[in-house]
């Protein structure tokens, strides 16, 4: 009876640094995929309509153009969730210790080039916004046709637009190779194999898709 009243209840210590950093580590790898994944794929969609002329492309981006409380959406769905995976990410190359003997030539490759697109996506990211919808908000200029026709048909700002795309293109569907890893969505050798070729495949479809695209934008008015 003693010993019952005089235990103690047990002590709540949190979570360790081990199990912040696994928690943390899959909300980044999930925030890639939705919604930075979701709305990158919506955007090409959105703007593949430029192929069809620049007066399809302005009619059919009205709808994201004319949303109501635009600035809170866009900043609830997209902007903090694409912050934080930004931070994390660079917290995750910063403290990353890579085991390269232990993975064949192509992980190796694919792990460099996830960490090197990762950069380039997140300096393009802060280009492409501060040039478009960041200028809007602060100027209240639409970014239309004749401002993107101008945009690419500089050669410079038409090079970091193919770089920066291909950059977010290739880090997305490596990324979505490494979210089902993360996830446990794939275990063995094979199937992780076919996981990889395919990512692979649609990161070809679309870089063409994207090029075509950034193409389509040089088009006369």
């Amino acid at each position: 009876m003693g010993e019952a009243a005089t235990a103690r209840a047990p002590e709540f210590t949190g979570m360790t640094a081990g199990e912040r950093h696994w928690l943390l580590r899959r909300l980044h790898s999930i925030s890639g995929i939705i919604p930075i994944g979701g709305f990158l794929l919506f955007h090409l969609f959105e703007n593949g309509y430029v192929v069809r002329g620049a007066a399809a492309w302005w009619s059919e981006t009205a709808f994201t153009r004319g949303l109501p409380f635009e600035i809170v959406i866009e900043a609830v769905i997209l902007w903090i969730p694409i912050l934080y995976h930004m931070i994390y990410g660079l917290v995750i190359i910063a403290t990353s210790a890579p085991n390269n003997a232990g993975y064949a030539y192509e992980r190796n490759l694919q792990y460099t080039l996830q960490r090197v697109t990762g950069i380039l996506a997140l300096i393009f990211i802060l280009f492409h916004f501060f040039t478009t919808r960041g200028w809007f908000y602060m100027t209240g200029r639409e970014t239309n046709y004749a401002v993107m026709h101008a945009y690419m048909m500089d050669p410079v700002i038409f090079a970091i637009y193919i770089i920066g795309t291909l950059a977010c293109v290739y880090h997305l569907t490596n990324g979505i190779f490494t979210f089902t890893i993360t996830w446990g969505l794939v275990g063995g050798p094979r199937s992780q194999s076919l996981v990889n070729r395919l990512c692979n495949a649609l990161f070809v479809v679309l870089a063409i898709v994207s090029v075509v695209i950034l193409i389509s934008f040089r088009a006369p008015v």
